[in-house]
């Protein structure tokens, strides 16, 4: 766990706070905290790049509870893929989808994991600063970052894959314009009844320049189906706050990812 400048939190879109349903949530409680979750997995090997899965989490949440509660630690260590995972703190136990600096400051996300790196191979994690591939996930309200971050966050030659869960509340055009006819780039939505009608609508909108869609159910999904590069959708019936860690599917979609396998 570490501060950064470069981290979402604070940022003048939040600095009176934020009201929600008659409840106001304060700047000192919710929005400033600049902490990183940062994990490196027991197997890592430096390369000449640094590899990064970075994640955005939901409503109502702070980095350690999302480590704990979704698993993402074991499973990026079950994923086996070499890459160093990054939590940045959002609005902190509170109900909101603004991300601040990533959300909305043009080059926001190129800083921030920069900075990131920097830090990486100051303390000797790694030999180099220069970044490889990035895989972006969020969970629920983490769409409002990762719609920001592919507008203009300014790493989208990095982002080879982003994976939603039950995430499309917003930003479609953003998510439809990175996941242009292109192979290095992978979109995948795992989808409950809540945002069934905005993936409908991403569909139509992806399957456009794109027509070689992949639905699939996730009761009978399997890897190999998951590894295609088209944009793929995925329909469930599992939870909302289960989808992550339940079946292990953070790790399942992890190893569909273009980042590279440690041996």
């Amino acid at each position: 766990m570490r501060s950064f400048v470069s981290a979402p939190f604070q940022h003048p879109s939040r600095a009176a706070g934020h009201d929600y349903q008659g409840k106001h949530y304060s700047a000192a409680a919710a929005y400033s905290d600049s902490t990183v979750g940062i994990y490196v997995p027991s197997y890592y090997r430096p390369a000449k790049t640094v590899d990064l899965v970075v994640h955005f989490h939901g409503w109502n949440n702070d980095v350690p509870t999302v480590l704990s509660h979704y698993l993402l630690r074991e499973q990026l260590e079950a994923s086996r893929r070499n890459a160093i995972l990054i939590v940045p703190q959002g609005p902190k136990d509170a109900p909101d989808s603004g991300d601040g600096k990533i959300e909305l400051d043009d080059g926001a996300f190129a800083r921030f994991v920069n900075d990131v790196a920097g830090y990486l191979q100051s303390v000797g994690v790694t030999t180099t600063a220069s970044i490889g591939k990035i895989a972006v996930t969020a969970h629920s309200g983490g769409y409002g970052a990762v719609g920001g971050l592919l507008t203009r966050g300014g790493m989208n030659d990095a982002i080879t894959d982003v994976i939603l869960f039950d995430a499309l509340y917003g930003d479609f055009d953003a998510f439809t314009k990175w996941a242009s006819p292109d192979p290095s780039r992978h979109f995948l939505s795992l989808y409950t009844a809540y945002t069934a009608v905005n993936n409908a609508t991403v569909m139509a909108k992806m399957q456009k320049p794109q027509p070689n869609l992949v639905m699939l159910d996730g009761s009978t999904m399997t890897l190999a189906q998951l590894q295609t590069r088209a944009p793929t959708f995925v329909v469930t019936d599992v939870a909302h706050d289960d989808l992550m860690q339940k079946l292990d599917w953070y790790e399942l979609f992890l190893k569909s990812t273009a980042l590279t396998t440690a041996f």
